[in-house]
């Protein structure tokens, strides 16, 4: 009987944790529709919730603020028990929103077969990929191929708009846009009662596309609370964030500007956009407050990387 009261540790669910575990497994195996089951054990064979189940995993996700880097925690977490169950199109997947699309180019280098480019998931990861990557040409090789394999692959869909869009062939790009938007839930919606991150939410599987959600939230009545929101979809995209420091430069919020600025480049050095901004950005404050050593690390590494590329 005492051993029954003193010696167990009492399981109390962390509903916050297994929120953020739920989501986190829906985006990491590609599920939008619904909850993914799950029944994790202790070694008695009692049901546990995912605190308990991924105890080193959930202390450090409590010490964190960011949904991104939460999810990020919890993704590593995830591959201990999935990584060798998803298939490869969802590895690359699971790569690129996790902010490592180098990472998903050298696995598709590495375990792609020729069999692969006849799979239409395989190619359509593989085009959103190269977005991620500024490779726009490829992406939308890609997704092209893919929608000749199957029409109504929706990935590959964004993939190729989202490429077209940052290739200037924009009419193409919003004409797919409002393809998918037409054949979406939300013709059946009350168009009164939504707002931009519905639209662009990965579990509503309307349109997550970060070209389009920025053409959404590039007006002049949005506010910076609904930017942030949007970034917890998008933060793994360098374009999406540079779009959102811009906003903030703009809208007299300098310093968050140019810190989320040069944290895009640190994170993703290959995005000419962010890195020549950053640039010219810091030789703006440096005139405009008299100070020739105002983020002198952050020049040097962007000076280096415009001379390595020859931008």
């Amino acid at each position: 009987m005492f051993g029954n009261l003193f010696g167990r540790k009492r399981i109390i669910e962390d509903k916050e944790f297994t929120a953020d575990f739920d989501d986190a497994l829906k985006r990491y195996i590609g599920v939008t529709e619904g909850r993914v089951e799950y029944k994790f054990k202790d070694k008695k064979g009692n049901v546990i919730p995912p605190s308990f189940a991924f105890e080193e995993t959930y202390n450090e996700w409590k010490t964190i603020q960011s949904v991104w880097d939460k999810r990020s925690v919890i993704f590593s977490a995830l591959d201990e028990i999935y990584l060798s169950k998803i298939p490869k199109d969802q590895i690359i997947e699971r790569f690129v929103i996790d902010r490592y699309p180098e990472k998903a180019l050298m696995f598709s280098e590495k375990y792609i077969t020729e069999e692969d480019f006849n799979d239409d998931k395989v190619l359509a990861s593989l085009s959103k990929c190269h977005f991620f990557l500024s490779n726009y040409d490829k992406s939308i090789e890609l997704a092209q191929k893919a929608i000749q394999l199957n029409e109504e692959n929706k990935k590959a869909q964004i993939a190729l708009a989202d490429s077209l869009h940052m290739t200037n062939q924009h009419d193409k790009a919003h004409e797919i846009y409002e393809t998918i938007l037409s054949t979406s839930k939300l013709k059946d919606w009350d168009k009164g009662e939504i707002n931009i991150v519905e639209i662009i939410d990965y579990n509503n599987d309307i349109l997550n596309s970060p070209v389009y959600a920025v053409g959404l939230l590039s007006n002049e009545e949005t506010d910076e609370a609904t930017w942030d929101k949007a970034a917890e979809e998008f933060y793994h995209c360098p374009f999406f964030r540079s779009q959102h420091a811009f906003w903030l430069l703009k809208n007299k919020e300098s310093l968050k500007g140019m810190a989320k600025l040069i944290s895009t480049t640190q994170e993703f050095p290959w995005y000419k956009d962010a890195v020549v901004n950053v640039k010219s950005g810091i030789l703006q404050f440096r005139e405009q407050m008299g100070s020739s050593d105002l983020w002198e690390k952050e020049l040097k590494y962007v000076s280096e990387i415009i001379e390595k590329n020859n931008w």
